[in-house]
């Protein structure tokens, strides 16, 4: 009885006019003081008691307890309060089964869905036997902030400041996203200490754009032998890319520098330097053939992750989605990255992802269906139940 009064209390149209207002709000990276105070204020109206941890000057990471009454695992709720620019994305508004702007999807949805199933847990009257968190969080979007919210919340968690055993970020599709590979942007920067020539008399075979144009074909022949190699089975084999190529000053003479800018992916097990040494020994024969330096860097790199299907967080979710919708849920893996790489390896937290969809996330037009937005509060509730227990329920 007490998770049928679990769903009784969830407040389709509530999730809906939270979201909107949320929606509504102008909250770019950097920028997120306002919607800070709204989730704010939209928690205490709950009922909840805020801890309002400061990032940087106006812009706070926001956490709250429901305090468990027995023994049971402590499960958190989190997602990040930023969006990125607006660009073209029509204003915020609700017609019918959507609600359109920026941040409906990517994701404000999500939080609206997250605090609707706290809320019908608090207004149930159901007992949890262990702690359930809401988290929310700044920094997520844009590099500028350099992940601070995040990072802010890892080290909150490390502290004790703040709790879980298991840590649900509200955003993605509605299936258990369990596994991102690790990702890194990298540079390959190749230098000519024979300084600039016209490139008249200078045989082609010695201009440093050649070597380049070489190594270019060999990352081609590289993601080859990747494609070729170990896979995951949710994700794939792994993958580089290359998003920018530089090189040179002016038509007719050589360059000085040329550089490769872009993303290298890779399977768990493996870690960040171990990619960077292989990326190295990649380059490093074009560099030798073309008497040019080499440096190779990277930047934004996250290690991957993989909590385990039959984890019990994990299973708690999938039991709950198949109450709410009737069908098995699936199982994804990513090659993308998001803030479960830092949660996994800053605190040592299984992680994963439930959300209400991803389908228009950074889409000129954002909307998210509130269906999905009542399916998502459903499905937190049940699964929090389940994982931290009922009070007066055998485990």
């Amino acid at each position: 009885m007490q998770t049928q009064d679990l769903i009784a209390a969830i407040d389709r149209e509530w999730v809906a006019e939270r979201t909107l207002e949320l929606v509504d709000i102008y909250s770019v990276t950097m920028d997120e003081a306002e919607v800070c105070r709204a989730y704010r204020d939209m928690m205490r109206g709950i009922g909840l008691d805020v801890d309002v941890r400061e990032v940087t000057l106006g812009r706070n990471n926001l956490y709250a307890r429901i305090a468990g009454q027995g023994d049971g695992p402590a499960l958190m709720l989190n997602g990040h309060l930023d969006t990125i620019p607006v660009g073209d994305c029509p204003p915020a508004r609700r017609e019918g089964n959507r609600v359109y702007g920026r941040g409906a999807t990517d994701m404000k949805g999500g939080m609206a869905a997250a605090l609707g199933a706290v809320k019908a847990v608090i207004e149930s009257g159901v007992e949890l036997r262990g702690d359930l968190w809401l988290t929310a969080v700044v920094g997520h979007e844009e590099i500028e902030a350099q992940k601070d919210g995040p990072w802010a919340l890892i080290a909150d968690r490390n502290s004790g400041r703040i709790g879980g055993d298991r840590i649900l970020i509200v955003e993605g599709r509605d299936a258990l996203w369990v596994m991102s590979m690790g990702s890194m942007v990298f540079t390959i920067t190749l230098e000519s200490d024979a300084g600039g020539k016209h490139t008249q008399y200078v045989p082609f075979a010695e201009n440093p754009i050649r070597f380049v144009g070489a190594l270019i074909e060999r990352i081609h022949q590289y993601q080859l032998e990747l494609d070729a190699g170990p896979t995951h089975a949710l994700a794939g084999a792994e993958r580089i890319d290359l998003g920018i190529v530089t090189g040179g000053d002016y038509f007719n003479r050589t360059p000085l520098c040329c550089t490769l800018t872009g993303t290298r992916r890779w399977l768990p097990g493996r870690t960040a330097p171990q990619v960077l040494a292989e990326l190295e020994d990649l380059a490093r024969p074009f560099a030798e053939a073309g008497k040019l330096r080499l440096r190779v860097e990277m930047e934004h790199e996250r290690e991957p992750f993989d909590t385990h299907a039959n984890d019990a967080a994990v299973q708690a979710v999938a039991r709950a989605h198949t109450q709410v919708t009737g069908q098995d849920a699936e199982l994804v893996g990513m090659r993308i990255v998001g803030d479960a790489n830092l949660y996994v390896h800053g605190t040592g937290v299984p992680t994963f992802y439930y959300g209400p969809s991803n389908e228009t996330a950074h889409a000129d037009v954002e909307w998210v269906e509130v269906d999905r937005l009542d399916r998502a509060a459903q499905v937190y509730a049940l699964a929090a139940a389940d994982y931290c227990g009922l009070v007066g329920e055998e485990r």
